[in-house]
């Protein structure tokens, strides 16, 4: 019941931050608000990604982009940003990966989110990495990253 006050709270947040790029009064935003409108929903498109949406408007024949086609294209750049994110992630884990396996020491991982960054306590690296150790103590890494960026 929360979770469904909570994402009501937050469309409706969202949809008064488009309405406040509606130049028409029409309850859309042209083509040239996009990458603005994205970027006060706390999303950090490329200029790249927005010439490809806006490109894929335009072969739709979309000259006026409504609230619903905005959330549309939001999903879209969350689940490439998260994308881009685990790849960052599994990239920089895969230096300790010395045999190029998938899977690194869960001792070294240990240490290096214990110590590294945002540091965990021992408590969190426990529930992080519970049922994650195989019998040889190692950890699928890209398994992991993928886990933690679904939570």
């Amino acid at each position: 019941m929360a979770s469904e006050q909570s994402t009501d709270q937050q469309l409706q947040r969202m949809r008064r931050q488009f309405l406040q790029h509606d130049l028409k009064g029409d309850a859309k935003i042209g083509h040239s608000q996009l990458g603005d409108c994205l970027r006060l929903q706390g999303l950090n498109p490329s200029g790249a990604s927005i010439r490809q949406h806006i490109r894929q408007l335009c072969e739709r024949h979309i000259e006026r982009i409504s609230f619903d086609e905005f959330l549309s294209i939001c999903q879209s750049i969350q689940e490439s940003e998260a994308v881009a994110e685990a790849e960052q992630f599994i990239s920089g884990l895969s230096y300790f990966d010395e045999l190029n396996t998938g899977y690194i020491p869960a001792i070294r991982l240990r240490h290096i989110l214990a110590n590294c960054g945002e540091r965990l306590t021992k408590k969190e690296l426990d529930e992080l990495l519970e049922n994650r150790v195989n019998d040889q103590g190692l950890v699928n890494y890209v398994e992991l990253v993928h886990a933690i960026i679904k939570s």
